[in-house]
């Protein structure tokens, strides 16, 4: 991949790239296409959107957040966004990081700069600029989410009797508190999991039961649907 810009085949809408000593950087996504919208989701590492072309659109926090070629998108870790079509086709990279490790608006500045000087971005291009906006390391447990409490759970009406609340009262909080309602965000945690165990080349077969989907074709609906790949595809980057 000498040149996200420009590539030797014409690309699928999604695709995804796992690197190796990488200083932080989880994945690589690269994008191009026009139907690039996705419904609402969230991932357990820092997103940062840099368009090439095009102009990529999400709903972030019930707000419409929009970038152009040169200028980037940073969703952290955990919040529920969504992305939207254009009129034009698209082009960019998502970078997914480990939470707070980078300094977002520093980072995108450090893209475009490289991008309006060299026309393009490499692998090795990323993964050095991102090294140059390192923060500090965050130290300490990792919050518990307010959806369990820290607790495995069954059922909504568990959660909601554990946190001494309706299920009615417990559904409309929850859901201000986060941005979508209990079921969608339990499943949508189940989605990180399996694209955790599938990143660590997992059968899908055993993800998909690892998980709690009925079968391999429950999760491949699910996953394509929240992540634009089939589980396969995703498996293989």
């Amino acid at each position: 991949m000498e040149g996200i810009a420009v590539m030797g085949r014409p690309p699928k809408v999604w695709d995804y790239w796992r690197p190796t000593g990488s200083g932080g950087i989880v994945e690589l996504g690269t994008v191009r296409g026009l139907d690039v919208a996705l419904p609402v989701h969230f991932h357990r590492e820092d997103q940062l959107t840099f368009v090439l072309a095009g102009r990529r659109r999400f709903v972030i926090a019930g707000d419409l957040r929009e970038a152009g070629p040169g200028e980037g998108v940073h969703i952290p870790a955990g919040t529920p966004h969504r992305s939207l079509c254009g009129a034009d086709e698209v082009v960019c990279v998502n970078l997914y990081t480990l939470s707070g490790l980078h300094a977002a608006p520093e980072l995108i500045a450090g893209l475009a700069r490289h991008w309006r000087r060299t026309g393009g971005l490499g692998w090795p291009d990323l993964t050095r600029i991102a090294e140059d906006h390192h923060h500090s390391p965050k130290t300490g447990p990792e919050p518990a989410s307010a959806f369990t409490g820290g607790e495995a759970w069954d059922s909504v009406g568990d959660a909601a009797r554990r946190a001494g609340m309706s299920r009615e009262g417990y559904s409309r909080r929850f859901r201000k508190h986060h941005g979508v309602p209990p079921h969608a965000f339990a499943l949508q945690e189940r989605l990180n999991e399996a694209r955790l165990l599938l990143r660590a080349g997992e059968p899908i077969a055993a993800v998909a039961a690892d998980t709690g989907f009925t079968d391999q074709s429950h999760l491949g609906r699910c996953f394509r649907r929240a992540f634009g790949v089939t589980p396969g595809r995703y498996r293989a980057g």
